[in-house]
């Protein structure tokens, strides 16, 4: 397996613009358009150059691949994968392959032997098998990976089983800001489409009511008026609404909704 400071040529302790500056250049260097006759081999190299910059340049992925890095390169080539692989349904093996997956960009293997795995222990659990870190990083990456694969529903429970147990590890600490963003993010996609109302809602109130500022939790129960509102109910829409002018009264944006509740935003009255 490659070192994606070597694919960069860069140094472990390069900075972002240093990591930026690489990926241009070697951009440059390799793009298939300055190579027409090895176009085969220049979208390769140009592949594994993204897929380097994608890690490095994001500061989560990056802490967690320079956690592994070490273990990985004692390891290297396809030697450790190929060891994990021959263990069969061993699960030991089996988690760290899927971390090893989803680390190297082979998410739709690490998905494939994760759910395999679920299907055939339901009670499996990686925590059982790796460390507290591993496990934790294993996780943001599955549900990085279900949320890049269009699977919001299964992405939102798994960041916020992750967010769950960083509350009791303190693994993440400041990036636990970025798990509850991934989070509340998901939310609005669940209510600004035609998704599940009741997962959306019972959702928000297991994992993001408690956790999100004042200012944001008025911004989904107004999200969550609106979408009440287009499922019929006029009366919970206005309880939702009151709820999130309650916690933001310069609340913007529910001129519309507002108008349909009759509602008059300075009391707060039907």
């Amino acid at each position: 397996m490659a070192n994606y400071y070597e694919i960069l040529e860069i140094h472990p302790e390069a900075t972002r613009g240093e990591v930026k500056a690489a990926f241009r250049n070697l951009a440059k260097k390799y793009h298939p358009d300055f190579h027409p006759r090895q176009s085969s081999w220049a979208h390769d190299r140009m592949h594994e150059i993204l897929r380097a910059y994608e890690v490095l340049i994001d500061d989560q992925k990056r802490s967690i691949y320079d956690r592994t890095l070490s273990h990985r390169e004692v390891c290297r080539g396809s030697t450790y994968r190929e060891s994990l692989k021959k263990k069969g349904n061993d699960p030991a093996a089996c988690c760290q392959l899927i971390f090893l997956d989803l680390l190297e960009g082979r998410g739709v293997d690490a998905l494939a032997l994760y759910e395999k795995l679920l299907t055939r222990h339901p009670s499996f659990r990686l925590q059982s098998y790796m460390t507290v870190g591993d496990c934790l990083d294993c996780k943001f990456l599955l549900a990085e990976e279900y949320e890049r694969r269009h699977k919001s529903r299964t992405a939102f429970e798994q960041y916020s089983e992750l967010y769950r147990e960083d509350l009791l590890h303190n693994y993440f600490k400041h990036f636990r800001e970025e798990i509850l963003l991934r989070m509340r993010n998901l939310m609005v996609q669940f209510l600004c489409g035609e998704g599940d109302l009741s997962f959306a809602l019972r959702g928000f109130s297991e994992g993001l009511r408690d956790a999100l500022p004042r200012r944001e939790r008025a911004f989904i129960y107004k999200k969550m008026a609106e979408c009440i509102l287009r499922a019929g109910d006029e009366h919970l829409a206005r309880l939702n609404l009151i709820i999130a002018l309650q916690l933001n009264p310069k609340l913007g944006g529910i001129k519309k909704i507002r108008a349909k509740l009759g509602m008059n935003v300075r009391t707060l009255t039907v």
